[in-house]
């Protein structure tokens, strides 16, 4: 084995870095040389100019291992075992600081993440994790799950989103896609694990009448069936049955905190598949551009938050992490013309397998019992659907200094299922604030309307109890809303 060749270099000067490692340690010239060079400098430029990295080779790392042992081995061509590893820090690092104590909470603090860099050439980009604030445009709130990496010997935490490129043998972007969503969970929650590319293969040999490798990409139903097997209860939407609704319910599911794969085709023979994880931050402009959703009884106008024309964060293959564009040109941000005209078609949301009650019938539910108790007259409302776990909502209200304390214990007071979905409503003024000045809260492992578990409108606490509905009435004050999906 080489020894380990370690540097600190600021970004600008990586390049040169990388050049000489793979002159002298891999042997690579011309072409490959300069297409890899090319597509690592694409990837580092969207970047902030200021970052420091640092390079280390040779490195392990276990989603190209399991590639190259699973395929790139038996190759004729001789590909090496070992990549490159870049670790971001925000200002400027030494070599001494890694030993230093007294230093560990500041390089924690500068930490922004990894790439790899597999001998692939020329798609080199590999497994990488680096938080939004390494961009340069990073004006967003998205998924995020906390991943540990070492870093000179130093364990470090970062915040970020599971991304790879292609290596177009034996991942393309659906591969990519389900990798980086079992990478997600699996970090994120003790109900489920991350697995390799060989493993998500394995899964998929159950569905296919033919070899996976090299692979030509999979089916939204391959996709579906691998999420179902790796433990999600899955939900498939299609734009044509769903109409106007097909858009809104996406971004409710975003909202949501859920990295959802969006699959998008065109009319020239495009078709890929992608994750999109959050959105760009609410404006005055944003809200002042909202139209009205539907009016209810009382001369109440009801717009809605899944309106809203935002700008959402795509996980491509094709492109570095947290691409942003709307959601009806996902592919805008190509240069490409054979990519004109993309829209997405569906998208599939994996989800935890006890959740029976989708987002269309939760927003609905919550409508339907406003409009019916009749409490709100005469102004307008906005509505905010989301899904989350009632562990997280509890908590985020025992926090909450701007609730009424006697609403928070009644809040906290009620048993509720493992996950719950919450219309918040609030008005276009309370929302740039933040706040909010009522909710319906629903079982979300409940499929039928009469999922209602209780309320706050209108000053007042309503209850379900199976039969009929309790009204408590008290002074109720806009309040923080919930924040705790999207980072």
């Amino acid at each position: 084995m080489e020894p380990l060749f370690t540097d600190i270099k600021k970004i600008n000067e990586v390049i040169d870095v990388l050049r000489i490692i793979y002159e002298k340690r891999y042997g690579i010239q011309n072409i490959n040389l300069t297409n890899s060079l090319k597509t690592i400098n694409d990837f580092i430029s969207e970047l902030k100019v200021d970052l420091y990295v640092y390079v280390e080779h040779p490195y392990v790392d276990k989603m190209y291992r399991d590639t190259y042992y699973n395929y790139f081995a038996s190759k004729r061509d001789d590909y090496p075992r070992d990549t490159i590893r870049l670790s971001f820090f925000k200002s400027e690092v030494k070599e001494e600081d890694f030993r230093n104590i007294n230093e560990n909470n500041e390089l924690q603090e500068k930490y922004l993440g990894f790439v790899i860099l597999r001998p692939t050439y020329p798609f080199v980009i590999g497994r990488n994790v680096i938080s939004p604030k390494a961009f340069k445009s990073n004006d967003v709130i998205c998924c995020l799950v906390n991943y540990t990496a070492t870093v000179n010997g130093l364990k470090l935490d970062v915040k970020g989103f599971p991304h790879s490129s292609q290596d177009q043998e034996t991942i393309t972007c659906a591969e990519t896609t389900v990798w980086s969503i079992l990478e997600y969970f699996g970090n994120k929650y003790p109900e489920y694990r991350p697995y390799q590319p060989s493993q998500v293969n394995a899964v998929l040999g159950k569905f296919s009448f033919e070899r996976l490798i090299p692979s030509k990409g999979l089916t939204a139903g391959q996709i579906s069936f691998a999420l179902r097997e790796f433990g999600f209860g899955v939900k498939i939407y299609a734009k044509a049955p769903y109409g106007d609704d097909f858009e809104r319910l996406l971004k409710i599911y975003i909202e949501s905190g859920i990295p959802v794969v969006g699959a998008m085709q065109n009319t020239q023979g495009i078709g890929h598949a992608l994750n999109i994880i959050g959105r760009s931050n609410l404006t005055k402009e944003k809200i002042d551009d909202l139209s009205i959703y539907k009016q209810i009884s009382n001369n109440v106008n009801v717009y809605d938050f899944a309106d809203i024309n935002f700008e959402y964060v795509f996980i491509d293959d094709n492109y570095p992490p947290y691409r942003q564009t709307t959601l009806d040109k996902p592919a805008s941000y190509y240069t490409n013309p054979k990519w004109l005209g993309c829209e997405i078609t569906s998208f599939i949301v994996p989800l935890y397998p006890k959740i029976y009650m989708e987002a269309g019938e939760a927003r609905s539910t919550a409508i339907s019992l406003v409009d019916s108790l009749g409490l709100i007259a005469n102004k307008d409302i906005l509505i905010k659907t989301f899904l989350t776990s009632s562990r997280s909502f509890k908590n985020e209200i025992s926090l909450n200094g701007s609730l009424d304390e006697t609403v928070k214990e009644l809040l906290l007071s009620i048993s509720m299922p493992k996950f719950i979905w919450v219309t918040e409503l609030s008005d276009k003024d309370l929302i740039l604030q933040g706040l909010v000045n009522g909710m319906v809260i629903l079982d979300a492992t409940e499929p039928k309307r009469f999922g209602i578990i209780s309320a706050l409108i209108e000053n007042n606490y309503i209850a379900n109890n199976l039969t009929q509905f309790k009204t408590i009435s008290l002074p109720l004050h806009p309040f923080k809303g919930y924040s705790n999906n999207l980072k």
